[in-house]
């Protein structure tokens, strides 16, 4: 129980040990093959990449000096006096907890200290060895397997990565289109056997999904997207902003391809750069008239999350997906999971993705995740609202039945 919080009630700790017992589906991932991970030289640092970054950034550090920690080989001592004035502004985050039980789990050592550095940067690179993935993944978070974003389709770990691909998107300029389609992309039936050929090459090698941006769907129609085509082929100096009727018609025709070859539609919602383009609702206009395609809705939407939460309450084919949500904000999970038990079916939750790159921090998240189920299903046993046993069948349903179920993995 080291790495769970102190301040677990006898009920919390109950339900969570059940919840650890469980061998669980990873709903989103980032990560790169493990043969690129040990061509690396990770030290101290790489567990303060990913997500730690923006709390860096945000409490001051520039992007040269994060790109020299965080991601190139350097003096180590010089990278820690660098470091560490914004470590101190970000070390309580939700994001920097996650990399803190990472450390002491894998690397002995509950934070970093001028005095540790080395040694936990030494411990890092003895530890980059072939196998890594498995220790991680399968031993320490039993996971059955990940879904995976942007990683080589033929990278399969066996079994235990299932990758999906990004959709085609943000065709704005004459150079976009060529660029992700082809120099011989003269009409608008050109550019969808392009992509009907990309989501096709998908299938064939496995794929299980396609990630979208949830843009918005202003009712584009066929003839809209064709002339926007031809303008923008006709001046290589054109630039449309991402909103435009090519970029919103390909992609509710790719949402139906995916479909058609059996292929989640996993749409990546809230939270990232301008958020304002990426709110849950942007999908409606879609979903009321699609109602048949698989929909896994990424992170609950944050922060537009009743948005999110509205989709899996009305529509049959949408899933909500607590993907990056507890590194986001334990709080907001735990009142985000409070409320969709209250209101959704119990199919209707994926309780874990990790959405690293750096793959021990799948594991810190990992645990902030059973930590909040736990909590958040204990409240529900002492008020009654569900038994003990009613509350673990919950659990197991988010952490292992309902992603097996709506994408037909097979254990």
């Amino acid at each position: 129980m080291s790495f769970y919080l102190e301040s677990l009630n006898e009920l919390e700790r109950e339900i969570l040990f059940e919840l650890e017992k469980l061998h669980i589906y990873d709903c989103h991932e980032h990560l790169v093959p493990e043969s690129e991970r040990l061509s690396q030289e990770p030290d101290a640092f790489t567990l303060f990449s990913h997500y730690c970054q923006h709390d860096l950034y945000t409490a001051g550090m520039d992007k040269k000096t994060m790109a020299e920690i965080l991601w190139k080989p350097g003096d180590i001592d010089r990278k820690w006096q660098r470091f560490e004035p914004f470590y101190n502004k970000m070390r309580h985050t939700s994001y920097c907890r996650a990399a803190h039980i990472t450390m002491e789990k894998f690397y002995g050592e509950k934070e970093l200290t001028r005095d540790n550095v080395h040694i936990v940067s030494k411990r890092i690179k003895q530890a980059n060895t072939k196998g890594l993935y498995d220790r991680v993944l399968r031993d320490s978070c039993k996971i059955i397997a990940s879904v995976n974003c942007d990683g080589p389709l033929e990278d399969t770990h066996s079994g235990r990565i299932l990758q999906t691909v990004r959709a085609i998107d943000e065709l704005c300029s004459r150079e976009d289109i060529i660029k992700k389609l082809g120099d011989k992309t003269g009409s608008l039936d050109d550019v969808l056997k392009a992509v009907q050929k990309y989501i096709g090459n998908a299938k064939t090698n496995n794929a299980v999904g396609v990630k979208f941006m949830a843009f918005p769907i202003d009712g584009a129609t066929r003839e809209d997207a064709r002339a926007t085509l031809d303008f923008l082929l006709s001046d290589k100096s054109l630039h449309l902003p991402r909103r435009n009727p090519l970029n919103e018609y390909i992609l509710c025709c790719q949402m139906r391809m995916a479909h058609e070859n059996e292929l989640v539609c996993c749409m990546h919602t809230g939270y990232w750069n301008d958020y304002r383009e990426l709110s849950p609702s942007n999908l409606l206009p879609f979903i009321m008239k699609n109602q048949d395609v698989k929909i896994d809705l990424y992170h609950v939407g944050y922060p537009y999350v009743r948005e999110a939460i509205m989709l899996g309450k009305v529509w049959p084919n949408v899933r909500i997906n607590m993907c990056w949500t507890y590194l986001i904000s334990q709080i907001f999970a735990f009142e985000a999971l409070d409320e969709m038990i209250e209101m959704l079916p119990d199919n209707k939750i994926f309780g874990f993705g990790g959405d690293y790159y750096v793959v021990e921090k799948v594991f810190g998240h990992l645990i902030m995740a059973r930590e909040t189920i736990s909590r958040v299903l204990a409240k529900k046993v002492r008020e009654k609202i569900l038994t003990q046993e009613r509350a673990l069948e919950i659990g197991r349903k988010m952490l292992y039945d309902n992603p097996k179920e709506f994408y037909g993995f097979k254990d």
